[in-house]
């Protein structure tokens, strides 16, 4: 492919996000009467668009090789169980036990679940497949690559959720959120670097999403974060914490081969 070609094609997917931003984003445009249904539906295809713009810069940038599924070994899958963990205790579990959460929209859920994929494709395509590569390229040099790399991208990520002020201004409820991202960017980060795949930090970034927005889009309704949830996201976090550590720790011993 000649490089006209490749301008053509990236002009026309920038016009392509750019429209759907100003339809669903600025205008709001309505596709069905269904508040909820037109919602999540303009926003996921907003976000896929932007998705696939990104898969393009991606590719043309010649960091392809995170594009693809490499193949995985049962120790690799087996090193990603404590990041899954983190993932599937964000669902509140105890809640729909309980009674405290309730599924109240059953004929919403596919939807949604394309919702929370198209939201997880486009932050991990950005700041995974194209930030922390961009990062790595500067801070290989360095003694310790791999731990500059995940904390500066994972920094990034974080601080752009403080955008969300412009929606909501909630400021401690933002700081907290801020915060946590910081924390899940560093998982998501070593996720790509050991699994040699953005896809996988895709998969489980829209796990997360999936239990964490599970009462925000009519899908259920009830307060999600009881007693319960915080232990097991507390021990599980604290778990995998320890387990990313001690993988950047090897990483930087043995300089593994990204």
């Amino acid at each position: 492919m000649n490089k006209y070609s490749k301008y053509l094609i990236t002009i026309a997917l920038v016009a392509l996000a750019v429209t759907t931003f100003v339809l669903f984003e600025i205008q709001g445009k309505i596709l069905t009467t269904d508040e909820i249904v037109n919602s999540m539906l303009g926003e996921t295809i907003y976000q896929l668009s932007i998705g696939v713009l990104f898969i393009w810069l991606i590719y043309i940038m010649g960091d392809r090789n995170y594009l693809f599924l490499n193949k995985t070994t049962k120790k690799k899958l087996l090193w990603a169980l404590p990041c899954l963990m983190v993932c599937l205790v964000n669902f509140p579990w105890a809640g729909l036990f309980t009674g405290n959460v309730s599924v109240t929209g059953t004929r919403y859920i596919p939807l949604y679940i394309l919702y929370v994929v198209s939201i997880a494709l486009v932050e991990e395509l950005v700041f995974r497949g194209v930030l922390l590569n961009i990062v790595f390229r500067y801070t290989r040099r360095s003694k310790l690559p791999y731990l500059l790399a995940v904390l500066i991208s994972s920094a990034i990520f974080a601080t752009f959720h403080l955008f969300n002020l412009f929606v909501v201004f909630d400021p401690i409820g933002v700081t907290l959120q801020v915060g946590y991202t910081f924390l899940i960017g560093c998982m998501f980060a070593v996720i790509q670097i050991k699994m040699g795949s953005v896809w996988y930090c895709v998969l489980f970034h829209a796990l997360f999403n999936f239990g964490g927005m599970f009462t925000f889009f009519g899908v259920a309704e009830g307060y999600q974060w009881d007693t319960v949830f915080w232990i097991l996201t507390i021990v599980s976090g604290l778990l995998c914490a320890g387990h990313i550590v001690v993988t950047l720790i090897n990483m930087e011993k043995h300089k593994y081969d990204a």
